[in-house]
């Protein structure tokens, strides 16, 4: 398991000087070695799957030249300059520029702030909904995406986006019952949204129409 003060050069297991094919195979090599399908005991597959999340942060960050600049500069910063952004304000800012990068579509950038926003506060249901249907558009990390996602409804049981977009990907991917369990707990919360009414009848096989989708939406 990473620690959360390590670097991320640490957690990959590299020097500061490393180059781009290095960081490239650390990863490759780290993914191999803790892949979660490798673990049969369900503590020691959570485990993997919490550790290969920190391992993709690092080098979600490492592998983009800019944001590893910007990184290398935070590292080479005095304490007393580090700490003139208050927590608040460093994951204000992060949720921002993550976000805004998923609208993008740049996923790759959107993840690493994302899941620094994580390592800085755990239960922010913004940056688990926004990385959990990152992870969901991957199959190999579908179970970590479903647990973010689901933890973020949980936390924000009201938010109509999180639900609608969730609900949408489980019926383009063949989950009507478990969409319509969604659908219909949240609608006890919002009983007169026209999204959550509309998926609903998808879901139930009430609704022929077709194009409709809120998960590919931005």
């Amino acid at each position: 398991m990473a620690k959360s003060e390590e670097t991320f050069y640490e957690i990959l297991k590299l020097e500061r000087g490393a180059t781009a094919a290095q960081i490239s195979d650390a990863f490759r090599s780290l993914v191999r070695e803790h892949h979660p399908d490798r673990f049969k005991d369900p503590i020691e597959k959570s485990e993997a799957e919490s550790f290969l999340k920190d391992v993709t942060e690092a080098y979600n960050t490492l592998s983009k030249q800019a944001l590893r600049v910007e990184y290398d500069k935070s590292l080479d910063r005095p304490q007393s300059q580090a700490t003139q952004k208050s927590p608040q304000e460093q994951v204000r800012e992060l949720l921002q520029g993550g976000v805004s990068r998923y609208k993008n579509g740049d996923f790759t950038s959107a993840l690493a702030m994302l899941d620094h926003v994580l390592r800085m506060e755990p239960g922010n249901d913004l940056a688990l909904f926004y990385s959990g249907m990152i992870r969901l558009k991957n199959p190999h990390w579908r179970t970590l995406g479903t647990q973010q996602v689901e933890k973020a409804i949980e936390l924000n049981a009201f938010n109509v986006v999180y639900v609608a977009n969730y609900a949408d990907f489980l019926l383009e991917n063949g989950m009507q019952r478990r969409a319509q369990r969604l659908l219909e707990s949240a609608l006890e919360n919002s009983p007169t949204d026209e999204k959550l009414q509309i998926l609903l009848a998808q879901a139930r096989g009430d609704d022929k129409s077709s194009g409709f989708s809120l998960f590919r939406k931005k």
